[in-house]
């Protein structure tokens, strides 16, 4: 039933490739497709083309070049920074904590090293946020790795991850802290040597380049190895580079800078602003928003009661308006991290997830809430129905 141009919501699953990122790629397969490992001018031209991006991802981050490797995307980045850094030492640290409402690639990481041995603790949210105070007390003498978000992937939420680092390494200067920032990155300023972090996860597809890139940030000194091979990113992530990925994740964080990531941030914030105010306004008591109010503006988690969201979001979609119910990993199961944050069933069931990019208009959020509003009204009308008859 698809009447006006399609409107997508769904950017924290991933993004439309930005034009510069499909030119520099195809660019790359046509012309500079050597083997960056090869010694003749066509291997160096490759070669060129990593280096070059590894240097301005480390100016966006701040870091050093050296500290910045790249992967497959983000499940790989999580698995070596949590897996790779664990697997080669000896269990005298045996001990590691996570989040209960982190992403499923850092969670299930998790379960691996407990069956490898290693003593996981969960460290449950407050007010949808991890607190330092509490994590401070979990951290002792044996705990070898934290693992934290920096925005969750269904809620939004920040957590400050400088206060989470600043509080784990006063009481244990040995313990890594691991920062997943797929939600973040390039979205909101993320200053390296202001944060008492040793190492950082990030998706490419999460910021407008393509699937398949993602990279690292190893803080000079810290060391992980997971896939068997040669000697590519310093050992740290073997096998021939995705250069093609690569470059295109180099134009498109040359594109941001402080100065952009605030003006995106401002815009996408009315947006989001926008949208709850028209929600609240439009179903009053019949709509519950479930991320807090200083969430990231690119994600808003909310839902209609009574409406079962897959349901509702298959209406959406008839009208060419593409939200999630949840996590694109979760597929249809229930929320784990809406249960964590001790929400009804009611309101899970219902949960719809909107997430914005800089190039969403106003005229998408009005249109969105026109049509959620028909499609409200629509689903209770079957409802009644169904049940008279």
């Amino acid at each position: 039933m698809q009447t006006q141009d399609e409107i997508y919501f769904d950017n924290a699953a991933t993004t439309k490739v930005a034009d510069c990122a499909i030119t520099a790629a195809l660019n790359t397969m046509q012309k500079n497709f050597g083997n960056p490992s090869s010694l003749h001018k066509k291997g160096t031209e490759a070669k060129n083309i990593i280096e070059e991006a590894r240097q301005t991802i480390s100016d966006l981050l701040g870091c050093k070049p050296s500290e910045i490797y790249f992967t497959s995307g983000a499940s790989e980045s999580n698995t070596i920074a949590i897996l790779g850094t664990l697997l080669p030492k000896p269990h005298k640290a045996n001990k590691i904590i996570t989040s209960s409402i982190e992403h499923k690639s850092v969670l299930n990481c998790f379960k691996t090293a407990e069956s490898l041995g290693y003593v996981v603790q969960y460290i449950k949210p407050k007010n949808n946020q991890i607190s330092a105070e509490e994590l401070k007390e979990m951290v002792d003498s044996s705990t070898a790795l934290v693992s934290v978000m920096h925005v969750n992937n269904e809620t939004g939420s920040i957590n400050d991850i400088k206060e989470l680092a600043d509080a784990v390494k006063l009481k244990n200067k040995k313990t890594l802290f691991h920062c997943d920032a797929c939600q973040s990155m390039g979205k909101l300023s993320i200053f390296l040597p202001k944060l008492n972090i040793d190492i950082l996860s990030f998706s490419g597809h999460k910021l407008h380049a393509p699937k398949g890139i993602g990279g690292l940030y190893f803080k000079k000194g810290v060391k992980a190895c997971l896939v068997c091979g040669g000697t590519q990113e310093s050992g740290a992530r073997m096998g021939t580079e995705n250069v093609s990925g690569i470059a295109a994740l180099g134009v498109v964080c040359k594109r941001l800078n402080n100065k952009i990531i605030e003006e995106n941030l401002q815009k996408v914030s009315k947006l989001k602003n926008k949208l709850v105010d028209s929600l609240i306004t439009e179903f009053k008591d019949n709509v519950t928003i479930n991320s807090p109010g200083d969430a990231s503006p690119y994600i808003l988690n909310f839902s209609v009661l009574g409406l079962p969201a897959q349901v509702l979001q298959n209406c959406l979609q008839d009208y060419g308006i593409f939200v999630s119910t949840g996590s694109a990993c979760s597929k249809n199961a229930k929320s784990y991290v809406l249960k964590e944050l001790r929400l009804s069933d009611r309101i899970i069931n219902s949960a719809i997830r909107v997430s914005f990019c800089n190039e969403n208009t106003i005229k998408e959020v009005e249109r969105f809430v026109e049509v959620l509003k028909n499609a409200v009204f629509n689903l209770k009308e079957l409802n009644a129905r169904g049940d008279k008859n």
